[in-house]
């Protein structure tokens, strides 16, 4: 009797079959993996938004509220891709004389100022100043003015004061005045690294309708702070928050309308044949300037280079 011969392993045939059915599934896994330039921009939108709210609910209740700093970078400083928290200095207390100016029509006044709970130096990251009395003739705060180290006061010609409806302060007895100084913040720990396929575009991003004005865009203007006041409110927009004190050549802001921000593909911002403005994968951030609301929403596409459009939109 013939002994049965019994088949070990598998055909060229079973082999292939085995193979093809792997690639496939290979295939499969890694396109799902790769990942999706508009699920990444809308990734983006939303945890910039948590991350606004979540300054904003640390400044409820705050004495110095909370801020973030946009790290700009780029060909023009024109994308941003990390953020961070921003520490916000005490306000500098202490001294001061030479007000008001010799002319009461003037828009800026020369003061000496004696900080008595820090350093001169200190003076350097001042961006506004409060006049006040304590003791004998005190005088209530009056509005924040603008401050240039060392010792320029100036109006705050961006929040409105002109010499027509502002009063210079001027000391009840003495010559000196108390004051309170507000600095700039400082960088500390990362609050949001953006996915790597987006990024804000900062040539875009900004306050108002018209990228011309001063606030219209926060393209080219160093590192960006935004800092929400102790009722969750938008209180101050800073250009060139780290750099030297002579690059501050733009007052701080208090904004008086919603701030914008544009989130896109970052390839399609290093792309210079691309739009941004055009692109359907596009998505604004919005904060309400008095209330601090934050919303995500669709970028309308249109072929203009201007926001203009697309904010009254």
């Amino acid at each position: 009797m013939n002994a049965i011969r019994r088949r070990c392993g598998f055909t060229l045939v079973e082999l292939l079959v085995v193979a093809s059915i792997f690639a496939m599934l290979f295939g499969m896994i890694a396109l799902g993996a790769r990942p999706n330039a508009r699920g990444q921009v809308r990734l983006a939108a939303q945890q910039l938004a948590s991350v606004l709210l979540a300054t904003q609910t640390r400044a409820l209740g705050s004495g110095a509220g909370a801020g973030l700093i946009f790290e700009s970078s780029g060909v023009g400083n024109r994308q941003c891709i990390t953020i961070f928290n921003g520490d916000i200095p005490p306000y500098l207390e202490g001294t001061a004389t030479g007000m008001p100016p010799a002319t009461l029509s003037a828009t800026t006044a020369a003061v000496t100022v004696t900080p008595t709970n820090g350093a001169a130096a200190d003076l350097q990251n001042g961006y506004r100043i409060q006049f006040y009395k304590k003791g004998q003739n005190a005088q209530p705060a009056g509005a924040w003015m603008g401050f240039t180290p060392p010792g320029t006061v100036t109006l705050r010609t961006l929040d409105g004061q002109t010499d027509k409806n502002t009063i210079w302060p001027r000391p009840a007895g003495g010559t000196s005045m108390d004051v309170r100084v507000a600095c700039y913040p400082t960088p500390s720990t990362a609050a949001l690294v953006l996915p790597k396929t987006a990024a804000v575009d900062l040539r875009f991003s900004g306050v108002g309708d018209n990228p011309a004005t001063t606030w219209g865009t926060l393209a080219n203007k160093g590192n960006i702070g935004l800092v929400f006041d102790t009722v969750g409110g938008l209180d101050t927009l800073m250009q060139q928050v780290t750099s030297a004190p002579a690059l501050r050549t733009i007052q701080p802001y208090q904004p008086t309308s919603p701030l914008f921000l544009f989130v896109v593909s970052r390839s399609e911002l290093n792309d210079a044949a691309i739009n941004t403005l055009a692109s359907e994968q596009s998505l604004w951030v919005v904060v309400h300037h008095q209330t601090g609301r934050v919303t995500v929403s669709s970028n309308l596409p249109q072929n203009g280079t201007s926001a203009t459009a697309v904010n009254l939109a």
